[in-house]
């Protein structure tokens, strides 16, 4: 069905006119900028460090994801939905509750860095990963200010702080790389990030956070944070699956090759998670809660232009990237623009599960989180399941993609049911992809046949 608005709202009309002008515009320029940051840190990275550099920070930010999402207790979703989550004495408990959980998480790290090296089977990556224990305490010192500037709409400050962070991160990273070409280079960037955040934090958006403690308001988010847990848990055994699997099965070599493109494609998800997270989401339930009609004028118009380039940029980045990865990177990485254009497909695939599941939640609904990563989850065993064997290390990420379009299929029987979906504009979505990834094949096939060659040999 097309939506229609209901009651031409002053308040819609000022949403659509905000979502079609500086959040969009402001996203997308962050988000490239970021992209771009990464990008051209990478493609100087690969030519001064081995992939065994890249494989031993690889294994250590896996290791801080599996930590940090199978402790996941929602402080962002909580935050944006709670009517108190502007008031200081609220956010100051957040933050305490925050910090403990920091706390914890470095004192889990430093004892699980000797089994966890073990069980990988590579004991001499134990004192990196105890190194970088320390980070959890750091980045949970960042005030909630920043958090308090996505739920407000502040898209300019809190993209200010971030991308501010990243650049003092990757000058960091080139600088200290000169002195020490190894993966110590990059565990001190990874500090200066962290250390750089709160502080930035502090100077552009004032006021930080002090400890508070208030049971009631403790016991209400942790009963809000049993669905979160529950579904992170899911999410990361799916999307951490694949790399725990490739660093115990290959070696740290072969993971840093992998880990290149993964990270680039991980790159590409911000374009779009950063407007439903700082913007679409915090929209979508202001407009609920002004009522079914509101939300349902929002739905596709407040994403309509900046989803169709969104589609458009990654359909053409899975169809150049082995032109891309001959121009940008050294021979050793070539063959894993393969890696990358399945990842990349993955991730426009979960953009697309992601802002549907999101407007579910913002209507008050949790549990479909949970069970979306119970079809991935599924769909993820069984692809792996049926593919390794006869393909190999591919298996992995074609495997998360099949368990993505899973998850999507079933985000949009959710829309459907809830009267928001309206089909052909989202197949626009994905004939834009098909047509810009066809395009970019074509350069791909003209300029690099051999890179094509020796990505597709994986298949």
């Amino acid at each position: 069905m097309t939506m229609v608005a209901g009651p031409g709202t002053r308040m819609t009309r000022a949403l659509l006119g905000l979502a079609r002008s500086e959040a969009g515009a402001m996203l997308f320029a962050f988000t490239a900028t970021t992209l771009i940051f990464r990008l051209g840190s990478n493609v100087v990275l690969t030519r001064l460090l081995d992939p065994h550099a890249f494989g031993v920070v690889g294994v250590i930010i896996s290791v801080m994801v599996v930590l940090t999402m199978l402790t996941d207790l929602g402080f962002f979703d909580f935050v944006i939905r709670h009517h108190k989550g502007g008031e200081r004495r609220f956010l100051d408990v957040i933050w305490t509750i925050r910090l403990g959980q920091g706390a914890l998480l470095m004192l889990v790290m430093l004892a699980g860095a000797w089994p966890i090296a073990h069980f990988l089977g590579k004991p001499e990556l134990a004192w990196p990963i105890a190194a970088a224990a320390p980070l959890f305490l750091i980045n949970a010192l960042c005030p909630m200010t920043l958090l308090l500037a996505q739920r407000e709409g502040r898209v300019r400050a809190s993209c200010a702080v971030e991308l501010a962070t990243l650049a003092l991160q990757i000058a960091a990273n080139l600088a200290l790389t000169l002195v020490m070409p190894d993966y110590r280079a990059l565990i001190a960037g990874l500090y200066v990030g962290a250390i750089a955040r709160p502080i930035l934090t502090l100077l552009l958006l004032p006021g930080g956070s002090r400890f508070a403690v208030d049971g009631a308001l403790a016991r209400e988010f942790f009963r809000f944070s049993r669905w979160i847990m529950a579904s992170t848990l899911l999410t990361l055994l799916i999307t951490q699956s694949d790399k725990i699997l490739f660093a115990r099965l290959f070696s740290v070599a072969d993971f840093g090759v992998y880990m290149l493109p993964a990270n680039l494609a991980l790159a590409l998800a911000p374009f779009g998670r950063n407007y439903v997270e700082r913007y679409f989401f915090p929209l979508a339930s202001r407009s609920w809660r002004g009522g079914a009609a509101a939300l349902a004028a929002i739905f596709y118009a407040a994403r309509r232009r900046f989803y169709l380039l969104l589609f458009a940029g990654f359909g053409f980045a899975i169809g150049v990237a082995p032109a891309l990865f001959r121009i940008l990177f050294d021979h050793r990485y070539e063959y894993g623009w393969i890696y990358f254009s399945v990842l990349a497909l993955r991730a426009a695939l979960d953009i697309d599960s992601y802002t549907n599941i999101q407007t579910i939640l913002a209507m008050g609904r949790t549990s479909p989180t949970l069970r979306a990563n119970l079809i991935r989850l599924a769909l993820f065993a069984i692809g792996v399941a049926a593919l390794f064997r006869s393909l190999g290390p591919i298996a992995l990420p074609l495997a998360l993609t099949a368990a993505e379009l899973g998850a999507l299929v079933y985000s949009i029987a959710l829309l459907r049911r809830a009267g928001l979906f309206d089909p052909r504009a989202h197949g626009l979505y994905y004939v834009v992809m098909a047509g810009t990834a066809i395009t970019g094949a074509g350069i791909s096939l003209a300029f690099a046949p051999y890179v094509v060659a020796a990505g597709l040999a994986l298949l």
